[in-house]
């Protein structure tokens, strides 16, 4: 018996105790003949209870004998109800209670119903090894209900209807949904994958199955996430309406959970509902997935191919060529719009001239649905390129609802960062994530000018570069050891002094130093600084060399750090930390900029977030902070002209003049049409030339001086680079207008990296003359490849750290399809990918495959006990 069942009995009984009361009071009054009607309605209610249950559990209970001498004593208290007294109400209130009783414990319930309800095909999943376990148990009866779903119109009305119920697996048996009364039924659990009911922009299920109907006719809704993550939670899936409605939710691990409980408890306390979502600590389930059951427990000869798909992969011999899973997904498709569609048509060309490698295409399968939603004008473009693809018919074209068919026969795995990359990390296979970027530009960070050549830094990765400076051919000069292939600058600024040339360290662990003439690096290691808790991805800024020595700006380091460029010894200048922190935010830096002062014999640094700059004695390393003002922020550059301090404001579009000395501060606003004078962080560096200082835009388009003897600011009209020639209204709906300053000071000539196109501008604001190019690799990048796909990640922490990220220099597809095509993985290719599965595997629940085994059970018993 169903507990479902055995509630609609005890409800009936519970009707009955009312019936007697209603009894003993007509029969107080002497209405006999409404008393000989209620008698008879309970008849035909123990009836009516006891067929049920004959029904179910057959004749032969002890409740149904109960039943059948209730009905008797019904009877015979009908026959002499004229002469009888009302203690007859009391004695058919005690055979209710034995009746009762035993339904309790003869007909505890031992049988459950549960019901699926997928809506995709592909994301049956997600509920499989729930079923399967639900499927072995006699006690269950289990219905896979596959229910109708809806694209979404421009507009959000509904639009085409689709039933996926004739794509699910042969060994699937499948109920109509219209032939599953949901009243009627009463599924005892019901699991979906979908839950977010309306809020779904690009398709939307029936509404009859929106999470509040279905928990309506349930005893327990649970949701089971269509999705896996890299154990990181987008906040819009812990807060959909499904969740609110369902009595369990199971998730893939104890830091999932633990996401979702803090996203959701946020927005309660936000929104003041607190409770809203029910109790999160019974209610979510750190279970494991099925997603993950499916890809542990699946092996290749559980799959079949079509034949027109073995064409592309079985070689002549029998063999099998090699295959890349190709992953599109809805995300980029939104974000990249027509660049999206150009990598794609990239992503072809690769591979329509590789014969030795398989490309097995398979896009999100909502890819056209969102084309037609949420980006109509693209949507004819992306068909035909469908079309296209697989009229060539050089790859495969999967869209079928056989997912991980495609993840176990492939041999790499190449796209977009979605929830199939942690089911893929199960395996020892390679994964690269696509750049949908396809520009190959290098985005240069700082330089070093010499008179020959620029040496540079790039941004993006770890590169050391050289550019000459009269054809702007680039070389590759090498790479920094033991720092990671693509940190966001690894080191922050050079200096040459003689033949070397200084590396102040950004992300990276050690001071770099580069011989030119021997064309070699060495690398010196930081001092230990007292205090460790500071961000080490970000410790230094510029160095300043005064008296043999170089000091290193620090930007969180907590400590200015000397190194001896003699004997390479280093020293750390701290006790002014502790002052530091008094007056600014430590986890906001200290400082980005300063000068020496010769005459003083100091240094002068100027703090980013705190209205102040420190005076350094570089003999006695005695610190002393002084307070320019009352501002929230500080100074993005300094500068000494002659007995001066002049200063550029990151919290406004101001100059400040400073006269340590005197103790006098004299503040120049900016004011001219165009520039907002209240911007954050509108210039970022300050160039003296000519009695005029320069002031190098960041957030800003236009370059700006200030000429010192009349102390007024007007534009740099000469300084015009392509971007602003173009139309106004591109410019201003551009959120990355604006520049990296990139400029040594070695020369007159200033140099920035224009933010959107990464374009490299030279300008000389003396003769007004101006270059700009977008700076590539000249010579070719191969020497680069082995070096760059082993150090793209050194020190292994998780799977995503064991993943390739594309990269147009050091990590290209071409790379991936190399290094699979080879008869055998290199060494530290094996080693990596063991590394990734055993990463990706110690940290889900149930590695073991067991994971809908046990949400079943615990579905189970939170309904039975």
């Amino acid at each position: 018996m169903r507990k479902y069942q055995q509630k609609k009995i005890l409800k009936i009984m519970s009707s009955l105790y009312g019936v007697i009361d209603e009894i003993h009071q007509h029969f107080i009054n002497r209405d006999l003949s409404t008393v000989i009607k209620l008698l008879i309605d309970c008849q035909n209610a123990v009836v009516q209870i006891g067929e049920f249950i004959e029904k179910l559990e057959g004749d032969d209970t002890q409740t149904v004998k109960l039943l059948t001498n209730y009905h008797k004593s019904l009877y015979d208290v009908a026959v002499v109800i004229e002469t009888t007294n009302v203690r007859f109400t009391s004695q058919l209130k005690q055979e209710l209670n034995v009746i009762e009783e035993s339904i309790n414990n003869e007909l505890k319930p031992n049988k459950i119903e549960v019901a699926f309800f997928p809506y995709k095909a592909s994301m049956w999943d997600s509920l499989e090894s729930i079923w399967l376990a639900a499927k072995e148990d006699p006690e269950c009866d289990a219905y896979v209900v596959p229910i109708p779903y809806f694209d979404r119109l421009p507009g959000g009305e509904l639009g085409r209807a689709h039933y996926e119920g004739d794509q699910f697996p042969e060994y699937v048996p499948i109920v109509n949904w219209k032939d599953y009364n949901m009243e009627q039924q009463r599924p005892d659990i019901s699991f979906i994958h979908n839950a977010f009911d309306s809020g779904n922009v690009i398709t939307t299920v029936h509404p009859d199955y929106y999470s509040n109907n279905l928990n309506k006719y349930t005893e327990l809704l649970c949701y089971s996430p269509y999705f896996v993550t890299s154990n990181e939670v987008e906040q819009q899936l812990t807060l959909s309406t499904g969740l609110v409605y369902s009595d369990k939710i199971f998730v893939q691990s104890d830091r999932v959970r633990e996401a979702y409980v803090n996203a959701i408890q946020a927005y309660e306390e936000d929104q003041n509902c607190v409770g809203g979502f029910g109790k999160l600590d019974e209610k979510i389930v750190a279970s494991g997935s099925p997603k993950f059951d499916k890809i542990i427990n699946s092996r290749s000869d559980d799959f079949t191919l079509p034949d027109e798909w073995k064409k592309f992969i079985v070689k002549s011999d029998g063999s099998w060529k090699k295959i890349v899973l190709y992953n599109t997904s809805v995300g980029p498709i939104l974000k990249g719009n027509e660049k999206y569609i150009a990598k794609l048509r990239s992503v072809f060309d690769t591979f329509r001239n590789h014969d030795d490698v398989v490309l097995w295409w398979r896009p999100h399968p909502l890819s056209e649905a969102t084309y037609s939603s949420m980006r109509p004008l693209l949507f004819n473009e992306y068909t035909q390129l469908i079309q296209e693809y697989k009229l060539e018919g050089y790859g495969i074209y999967d869209d079928s609802a056989d997912l991980h068919r495609a993840l176990n026969l492939s041999s790499a795995f190449y796209g977009d960062a979605t929830s199939l990359m942690p089911m893929y990390q199960c395996m020892p296979k390679p994964l690269m994530v696509q750049n949908e970027e396809l520009s190959n530009h290098l985005t240069i960070g700082s330089i070093c000018d010499t008179e020959e050549y620029l040496y540079f830094l790039t941004l993006h990765m770890n590169g050391f570069f050289r550019l000459d400076k009269n054809t702007w051919n680039v070389e590759h000069m090498g790479n920094f050891v033991n720092d990671n292939m693509l940190d966001w600058r690894v080191y922050h600024s050079i200096h040459q002094s003689g033949n070397k040339l200084y590396f102040s360290p950004h992300s990276a662990g050690a001071i770099a130093v580069y011989d030119i003439t021997e064309s070699a690096f060495d690398y010196i290691d930081l001092p230990a600084p007292k205090d460790i808790n500071y961000n080490v991805h970000s410790k230094f800024s510029k160095m300043i060399e005064c008296e043999s020595s170089l000091y290193f700006i620090p930007l969180h380091y907590p400590g200015i750090v000397k190194l001896n460029m003699e004997d390479h010894s280093t020293e750390i200048i701290d006790d002014w930390v502790d002052s530091a922190k008094a007056i600014c935010l430590s986890e906001l830096g200290y400082f980005t900029s300063g000068v020496y002062d010769e005459e003083r014999g100091s240094l002068l640094l100027a703090f980013m977030n705190a209205d102040a700059i420190m005076d350094v004695n570089i003999r006695t390393k005695n610190t002393n902070i002084n307070i320019l003002g009352n501002g929230k922020y500080g100074y993005s550059d300094i500068i000494l002209i002659n007995s001066d301090y002049w200063l550029l404001s990151i919290e406004s579009s101001l100059v400040v003049k400073f006269n340590i000395d005197e103790c006098t501060r004299v503040e120049y606003r900016l004011n001219l049409e165009g520039v907002n004078s209240d911007g954050f962080y509108p210039f970022q560096k300050l160039v003296y030339l000519n009695e005029f200082l320069y002031l190098v835009p960041v957030e800003t388009e236009r370059m700006v001086k200030f000429d010192i003897v009349n102390q007024s600011f007007s534009y740099v009209n000469d300084f015009c680079p392509e971007s602003l020639s173009k139309d106004e209204d591109m410019i201003s709906e551009n959120a990355h207008a604006g520049y990296y300053y990139v400029s040594s000071r070695a020369t007159d000539d200033i140099y920035v990296t224009e933010k959107n196109s990464n374009r490299f501008i030279q300008f000389n604001p003396t003769t007004g003359a101006m270059r700009e190019e977008s700076i590539t690799l000249s010579n070719d990048s191969s020497k680069m490849d082995n070096f760059s796909m082993h150090q793209q990640v050194r020190d292994f922490k998780d799977a995503n750290s064991c993943v390739f990220w594309e990269h147009p220099y050091f990590a290209t597809l071409e790379n991936l399809l190399q290094m699979i095509s080879k008869p055998s993985l290199e060494s530290w290719v094996s080693k990596r990918l063991e590394q990734q599965a055993e990463f990706q595997l110690a940290h889900i629940a149930h590695a073991d495959g067991n994971a809908g085994i046990e949400i079943y059970e615990h579905s189970k018993k939170a309904v039975l006990g």
